[in-house]
Formats: C-alpha cells, sequence, structure tokens
C-alpha cells in the first residue's frame, strides 16, 4: 500500500476518480434527463468541496445541499455551479440570494420569505417548489400547486424547478406509482406559469429501477458516492465505491487465558491470544454498537472486535499463535474493498448513510486521482483539492 501516512491517527481515502465515474454511469444511464449531485452533510462524510469539484468538472448540471450554510460554504471555497438548497432556508434567503443559491419552497411563507429577500436586494430569486406526494415531510399538497405557483409569480419569483420526494422506491413500487401520478399534475399545474420549471422525482434507488421517475433531473445522492440504497439494486450496478477507511495498529501484546479487554471486561480471552489495539474508536464515527461483533482487515484478513468501542481506540483478536499476525503500524481496513460499508452498517444495525455522514472531522480525508494524492483535508490542514479557502484570484460570495 503506497501513501501510507507516517502517523498512527485514522484517515479515509476518497477516489475522486470513482465520484467522476459514478456521475458518468448515471448520466449515461438516465439521458436526457440530468444529474443533480447530492452533497450535503460534508458530501456523505467524504468532502463536500472536493466532491463538488469532481462533481462539477464530471458534468453535473447542478449541485445539491441541505442547508443554505452548506451552499455558502462551497461559494466561499470557490464552486461556482448552480446550487439548490434542497431544506428549508427559512429566514435566510437573503443570504441565499447573495451567494446566487437557489432554495426550495415548501410552504407560502418559503415563498413569501424569498419574495421579501429578493425585494430588499432588488434581484431576482429562483426557487424550486417542493410538492408532498406521500413522504409526509415537507411540501405543498398537490392540489395546492397552483395556488403555489400564482403566488411565486405574484411576488415576482423565478420557478426553475418543480419536486417531489419519493418515500419507498427501493422496495413499493405501487407507492412509487402513486406518488408520480398525483406528483404529474401538479408539476403540470406549475409549468403552466413556468413553462422551464425542470420537474425532478428521482433519487438513486428510484433512477436505478424506475425509469419512468427521472423526468427532467435526478438527484444522486448515496449512488455519487458508489453505494446503493438496498442490495437488490446492485445488479448490474457499474457503481465504484469512493472512500476507504484505515486506522492504524498502535499496539500488539499476547494476553493469558482468562485475560478480560476493555471497559466493563466484556470480553474474556478463552485462551491464550494476541490483541492488536487499533486507533479508530466512535470518537472517529466507529460504532459503538460493533462492540465484540464487528470486523476489521488486516493484510487482506478479517479480524474480530473484541471488547468494547472507545472513544479512541477498539482492539482485535489477531490470533492466538506462537507469534501475532499483526505489528505496531500496521493499516487497518475498517470498511472499503475488503469489507463493504454496508456490511459494517449492517452489523450496527443501521444504514451505510449513517456510518458515511459519522466519520468525524478529526479523520483525515485524503483525496487520491489515480495513483495520486490530489489533496488532504483534517482539522490542521487543507490543500489542494480539498482546500477549504477559493484559490487565489476567486472572489467570496
Amino acid at each position: 500500500m503506497t501513501g501510507v501516512p507516517p502517523d498512527l491517527r485514522p484517515w479515509a481515502e476518497v477516489d475522486l476518480d470513482a465520484i467522476a465515474h459514478n456521475l458518468g454511469a448515471v448520466a449515461a444511464l438516465v439521458r436526457p434527463a440530468q444529474v443533480l449531485a447530492v452533497v450535503k452533510a460534508d458530501g456523505y462524510g467524504h468532502g463536500a468541496v472536493a466532491v463538488a469539484r469532481a462533481a462539477e468538472a464530471a458534468g453535473a448540471a447542478m449541485l445539491g445541499t441541505a442547508t443554505v450554510a452548506e451552499g455558502l460554504f462551497l461559494r466561499r471555497a470557490g464552486i461556482r455551479a448552480p446550487i439548490l438548497v434542497l431544506g428549508p432556508a427559512h429566514g435566510e434567503e437573503e443570504a441565499a440570494l447573495a451567494a446566487e443559491l437557489m432554495v426550495t419552497a415548501f410552504d407560502e411563507a418559503g415563498l413569501r420569505g424569498a419574495g421579501a429577500a429578493a425585494r430588499r436586494r432588488g434581484a431576482p430569486a429562483r426557487v424550486h417548489l417542493k410538492v408532498d406526494t406521500g413522504m409526509t415531510r415537507l411540501g405543498f399538497p398537490p392540489e395546492g400547486a397552483t395556488k403555489a405557483a400564482d403566488l411565486a409569480a405574484g411576488l415576482g419569483l423565478f420557478v426553475d424547478g418543480v419536486f417531489t420526494h419519493l418515500a419507498a422506491a427501493e422496495d413499493d413500487p405501487a407507492f412509487t406509482h402513486q406518488q408520480l401520478d398525483r406528483f404529474a399534475p401538479a408539476a403540470e399545474a406549475v409549468r403552466a406559469r413556468f413553462p422551464r420549471a425542470v420537474r425532478h422525482a428521482a433519487a438513486t434507488a428510484a433512477l436505478m429501477q424506475h425509469p419512468e421517475t427521472r423526468l427532467d433531473l435526478v438527484r444522486l445522492g448515496l449512488g455519487l458516492y458508489g453505494l446503493l440504497p438496498a442490495p437488490h439494486l446492485a445488479a448490474g450496478s457499474a457503481l465504484r465505491p469512493a472512500m476507504t477507511l484505515w486506522a492504524k495498529v498502535a499496539q500488539v501484546r499476547q494476553v493469558a487465558a482468562g485475560t478480560t479487554v476493555g471497559y466493563g471486561r466484556t470480553f474474556r480471552a478463552a485462551s491464550p491470544i494476541w490483541i492488536a489495539t487499533v486507533t479508530i474508536g466512535y470518537g472517529d464515527g466507529y460504532p459503538r454498537a460493533l462492540s465484540n461483533r464487528g470486523q476489521m482487515v488486516i493484510e487482506g484478513r478479517r479480524y474480530p472486535v473484541v471488547g468494547r468501542v472507545n472513544m479512541e481506540y477498539v482492539t482485535l483478536d489477531v490470533g492466538s499463535g506462537d507469534r501475532s499476525e499483526a505489528a505496531p503500524g500496521d493499516p487497518v481496513m475498517v470498511f472499503g474493498p475488503g469489507l463493504p460499508v454496508d456490511e459494517v452498517a449492517e452489523g450496527a444495525s443501521t444504514i451505510s448513510y449513517e456510518i458515511l455522514t459519522g466519520i468525524a472531522p478529526r479523520v483525515r480525508r485524503v483525496y487520491r486521482v489515480g495513483d495520486r494524492v490530489v489533496g488532504v483535508r483534517d482539522l490542521v490542514t487543507a490543500e489542494g483539492v480539498a482546500a477549504l479557502h477559493p484559490p487565489a484570484g476567486v472572489p467570496r460570495a
């Protein structure tokens, strides 16, 4: 393994070629629909700035964030692509418009807030209208779409898009079609007022298995990072996981039969074994739920987690022979090609989204293009493609 950091801290390697590949594969699949690359939650833990740059270069038509603050962060980093804030902008509309962010309106208050911000700035406001067709979370009711479009027009807003969110696209095709049937007339009502408004409904699960949901634009979230919302979607998938999470062995010791390991003494060695202490814990995002049930990989071989996961450390059983099968400084794969993040998530009774987005800021993100390291981001370093600040000559929003 080349380019292993010299210290013992954990790190996540992010393959930017995989990000570009995944976007390209989906773009080819859904054409003529365009692709919005979702980079919310720090790019699903991968690093929003680096992912946004890779997605923009690969042809993403738009980027999606959950909050205005996330959009402003990208603008400060020099990202100039169109950005849609998918979540509430209430109270932050003026800041969003100043940075040329598109905002989502899902109620009358959102429309009026955007209209007031536009008047104060003396500049147009671009919005997408969200319609609730069955997620029961946020959105105008389908029968309220005409009224919403009329209000937007009266406030002088530009409605660039109208969208809904599918609640069970991975496993309930009948309900997905019901939602699409509810959405269609609502979208047409909006387009009667704003003919250029793009329609979007499909996230990764829907775009993979329900072509009729692709419409004008798809929102590529988990798939951008090479993962799928459900195992049965993997058939025929050309996506490549973008992240491998690593830690290192800090110490190895042999313990006698009967020795207990870790807080609460929840593991007791039945025979003499070697214990390797690995430098990652729940403070880095490795779930405590994997105590005495997780696995990690050293030199291609899996070893069980024994004892409780600590804030900074995990202990592994690395063999019972005369010599340890691991040594201090050895890289340890927490998840990656030899241990998929979906399997780690299943062991922790959660989903891959939570594992990825839970990786702490203190874990370095090391960005690669091919065999080259092109950027590093952690609490003390931000350089290259992962830079947190705009390059020279790029004005701040």
